[in-house]
């Protein structure tokens, strides 16, 4: 078999064992269920205004068991039942925080507008990246202390030492120890965390301070939808823990054989990550990080500040910067500079939660002109229009060389042909002449292949960046038809309009393989790429769509002005140039 018949066969087997794994991941291993989770039952605090705080005052009764967890015993102690949970909401143009004095953290971190909406039209619900959380976890940003220093319980009951339109200050007691945590907005998406530890007994204190971030996941969206990530099936949108140690980011799902892991270094970012959001804190002092998987279903990232020697009376202070939101490129790398201004550390880097994989400088670069064009038209389905025809312009130079070779492969057919009269089976020199052949007249039989190479990772790029980009979530390109492009096209038009293109740029292409061989590819091809998009990111399919269009323009175009004939005619005659080949001798016996 020749080259062209070994990659068909290649193909087809990658096809069908594709194919086959896809039957049996949807047969035998179905995605599993969305799983209830108990939320604690809050009662929302009405509010008013967009930063104003609200109070809330519950009974013991009402809270449940969630204070049983605090220690009772030396004086200074505060019983559960004497501090009733009381509710402080604070709202931002992005963010609608909710904070429990049973924890002193978040019970509510929900995400406002378009962009903060799950996807599945504009009936979704908001994201929450604190409101599965069951009664018996910790909330999101809340304390905890070890090594030494008094205990602080799951849900320890605090008192609200003071509230107003943009900070609550809670009070939370342990025997010899108080903490005194202060929240304050700072921006639409980000907070100022400061903790106070105040020695309140006859000895001094040390040891370590804190900060969890919890998340309670929904296994629905650990996995795709069709037991096969990424082709033919939605992508998982998996949460996970997340921490920045000195240079390496470091992520964590549930692994049975290691419930836990520790990155070594600095940390100077951590908290819990979706796809296009996150929950993170920045400290402002060296820090350790934990990422825990207790459950599948129940993930906690830990921050930890060891706390030097606190003399009885005296006091200590720690600061965190929280940030909360999607994880948008721009605004993450506005709130690193400004965390890094404000408090004189290196720049956290927090852009770099967005994970572009191996192709990120290509998608980093598109994900720019991307916003470029954005700027333009206020439209991301023409920002992809728009990048397809400046990419197309870049490579026009390689096209056209691609072309020039594929017809000069074309019309070295003939010859072709005659070699493999004259060599029959002997390969070696088969091979050995057609080289000749080639270099006679300077072509390069990969010339054509060279465009194509070069898209590859502009497609995998971009497809990381519509996976990954949170500017593309939720965005459409036509109201009533795609409203978001980070989605595949619930009508399937895009990719059947997709593979007919396909069908015509294969069509217009000069070929070099026999007869059967072109139409299997003619074929084979576009059904195989439009099986495999029907599921993508609809952006990505309106790339691939726009570039094909344009591809037939510029195919048209550059035949014209090179005069190939027109598709379907017949090779031209043998050139003079013609390679003279001796005809092979006869194996005659030895003497």
């Amino acid at each position: 078999m020749d080259s062209n018949k070994r990659l068909i066969l290649t193909v087809g087997i990658s096809l069908a064992i594709f194919l086959g794994y896809q039957w049996t991941m949807t047969t035998f291993f179905p995605a599993p269920a969305p799983h209830p989770t108990a939320s604690t039952e809050i009662k929302e605090a009405p509010g008013s205004g967009d930063v104003v705080p609200a109070l809330h005052e519950r009974s013991a009764d009402e809270a449940g068991n969630e204070g049983d967890a605090v220690p009772a015993g030396d004086e200074g102690t505060v019983v559960a039942a004497a501090l009733p949970q009381r509710e402080v909401t604070l709202r931002t143009d992005d963010l609608l925080l909710g904070f429990s004095s049973h924890g002193a953290g978040l019970f509510k971190a929900e995400l406002l507008g378009r962009k903060g909406q799950r996807q599945g039209g504009t009936d979704a619900p908001q994201v929450d990246l604190a409101g599965a959380l069951q009664p018996s976890d910790p909330l999101l940003f809340e304390a905890t202390t070890g090594e030494g220093l008094p205990v602080l319980g799951n849900r320890a009951p605090c008192s609200v030492a003071g509230s107003d339109e943009r900070s609550v200050t809670f009070l939370c007691d342990a025997p010899g120890l108080q903490l005194e945590k202060k929240f304050t907005v700072t921006g639409a998406r980000t907070l100022d965390l400061q903790m106070v530890l105040h020695n309140r007994g006859a000895v001094p204190l040390a040891g370590t301070l804190g900060l969890l971030m919890p998340a309670r996941v929904d296994p629905a969206r650990q996995v795709s939808s069709r037991g096969c990530a990424g082709f033919g099936g939605a992508p998982p949108q998996p949460t996970q823990n997340i921490c920045r140690a000195d240079d390496k980011i470091s992520r964590s799902l549930y692994h049975a054989d290691k419930p836990s892991v520790t990155p070594e270094g600095r940390a100077w970012f951590a908290g819990i990550e979706e796809r296009y959001f996150l929950a993170v804190a920045v400290p402002d002092q060296a820090s350790a990080c934990e990422l825990v998987a207790e459950t599948p279903e129940f993930l906690t990232t830990h921050l930890n500040t060891k706390v030097a020697t606190i003399a009885p009376g005296a006091s200590q202070t720690v600061r965190y910067q929280l940030v909360i939101g999607p994880k948008d490129i721009g605004l993450l790398q506005d709130a690193s500079a400004s965390i890094a201004s404000s408090t004189g550390l290196p720049n956290p880097k927090l852009d770099e939660t967005v994970d572009l994989g191996f192709w990120a400088v290509i998608a980093r670069i598109l994900l720019w002109l991307l916003r470029a064009a954005h700027h333009v038209i206020a439209n991301w389905g023409v920002a992809i229009i728009l990048l397809t025809v400046a990419v197309k312009l870049l490579t026009l130079p390689l096209a056209w060389k691609s072309m020039k070779s594929m017809e000069e492969m074309r019309k070295l057919a003939p010859e072709i042909a005659k070699l493999k009269e004259k060599f029959g089976s002997d390969r070696e020199k088969l091979n050995l002449e057609t080289m000749k052949l080639y270099q006679q007249h300077k072509v390069n039989p990969l010339g054509g292949c060279l465009p194509m190479l070069i898209q590859m990772p502009i497609w995998l790029a971009l497809y990381a960046t519509l996976q990954t980009s949170v500017e593309l979530y939720n965005e459409p390109f036509i109201a009533g038809w795609i409203s978001d492009l980070t989605s595949k096209d619930p009508y399937y038009a895009l990719p059947l309009a997709m593979g007919v293109t396909m069908y015509i740029t294969q069509k217009m292409q000069p070929m070099q393989m026999e007869a059967a061989q072109q139409k299997v590819m003619l074929y084979f091809m576009p059904i195989f790429f439009t099986f495999i998009m029907l599921q993508l990111p609809a952006g990505l399919t309106l790339y691939i769509f726009t570039n094909n269009l344009l591809s037939i323009g510029q195919q048209m175009a550059l035949r014209k002005s090179m005069g190939i004939p027109a598709i379907g005619a017949p090779p031209p005659a043998a050139s003079s140039a013609t390679i003279e080949v001796a005809p092979a001798k006869k194996p005659g016996k030895k003497k």
